[in-house]
């Protein structure tokens, strides 16, 4: 993920125009915790990656669009959104789509690709290990890496690594509260269009 920043701060792709960022959680939540709760999961999920996307772009979201379903009877009787799409306009012109699912059975799916007017630059999955098999069946690799602890294990580490370089060394703290602020508000955004089915307006001044 850093160096897909690194990428796009050096103009690599040149002006990103279009993303795409998908978020498959896993394992799949269980059924009471969904019904009993779990909040819906563009107030849970989405805020990661619109702080992100955010950060690399260098950009503020102007408008959002959100939409959602449910992926059984039960859950839509309750209200439960399990799977969702949101679409950012930014203001120097970058359209983001984040899709977000519950229930990606077959590994924790995390991916992102920045579209420019240079070229593409992407985050990809990350397998259980670097195994691979080839026969007469075909070509097989291992599932994705399990959860979010295996899969952003460095990420966490590095965390780690710059508190402890604010408290001991007097190092400036990266995330600023006008960013957890701003983030806040596309989400909350996402989640009214979501729920009246409009594009809603944020004021970025």
């Amino acid at each position: 993920y850093l160096s897909l920043y690194n990428q796009i701060k050096s103009d690599s792709i040149g002006t990103p125009l279009t993303a795409s960022i998908f978020f498959g959680d896993h394992p799949v939540p269980s059924r009471e915790f969904l019904l009993q709760g779990g909040g819906n999961i563009i107030s849970d999920c989405s805020a990661h990656d619109v702080d992100y996307i955010r950060w690399v772009l260098g950009d503020e979201v102007v408008c959002v669009y959100a939409t959602g379903t449910s992926s059984d009877e039960e859950l839509k009787e309750t209200g439960v959104i399990d799977n969702a799409t949101m679409v950012m306009k930014f203001k120097k012109g970058t359209v983001v789509t984040l899709t977000l699912s519950r229930g990606a059975n077959y590994g924790y799916d995390q991916r992102c690709e920045i579209f420019g007017s240079k070229g593409l630059a992407s985050v990809k999955n990350i397998s259980e290990d670097a195994s691979e098999l080839s026969n007469e069946f075909g070509t097989h690799r291992p599932k994705w890496a399990h959860s979010f602890p295996q899969r952003f294990e460095m990420a966490f580490g590095q965390e780690l690594d710059a508190f402890a370089d604010t408290l001991l060394l007097g190092k400036e703290w990266p995330v600023k509260e006008k960013d957890c602020v701003a983030v806040q508000k596309v989400c909350d955004a996402a989640l009214e269009s979501c729920v009246n089915g409009n594009v809603v307006y944020l004021d970025t001044q």
